[in-house]
């Protein structure tokens, strides 16, 4: 299915594109999520002046991506697990549990798919890569600690 992207999104495109995506992705999620639309005759030669609107959400979400930019990146965060003594996680730490202490510490909410990182598996200092907006990332040093 065909459908002109309201925002830009990752792996996808940028705001104002037409692409191609599958009948379900677009019916389920996009176009729910007014994150699209059907990219028919009608909504084609009505994108010129939608192409404004378009511009400015973008740009607010680009505003919006910055200004969290700038509050977290570089920060310093802890957790701590249980671990062995090899300092090796009971366990491990992924991306659902890095985007509930973000949603903890910061207020941030944030979708796991958009935190890039395997899962940790051991005590230290690791470096978190979290995709906020299109091509705006912030980086959050996370130091995990043993639980006594």
């Amino acid at each position: 299915m065909q459908v002109i992207l309201l925002e830009s999104l990752n792996k996808l495109g940028k705001a104002g594109e037409i692409v191609s995506v599958k009948d379900g992705y677009a019916n389920n999620f996009l176009i729910p999520q007014r994150k699209a639309l059907v990219a028919n005759k009608k909504n084609i030669n009505e994108l010129e002046s939608k192409m404004t609107r378009i511009n400015e959400n973008n740009d607010k979400m680009i505003k919006k991506a910055t200004d969290v930019k700038s509050q977290i990146d570089g920060k310093q965060i802890s957790l701590e697990m249980e671990a062995n003594e090899d300092g090796n996680l009971y366990g491990n730490v992924g991306p659902r549990q890095i985007s509930e202490l973000l949603k903890n510490l910061f207020s941030l909410e944030l979708d796991p798919n958009n935190i890039l990182l395997n899962n940790i598996k051991s005590l230290g200092s690791h470096i978190i890569t979290l995709r906020l907006y299109s091509d705006i990332t912030a980086n959050l040093n996370l130091e995990i600690n043993k639980k006594n």
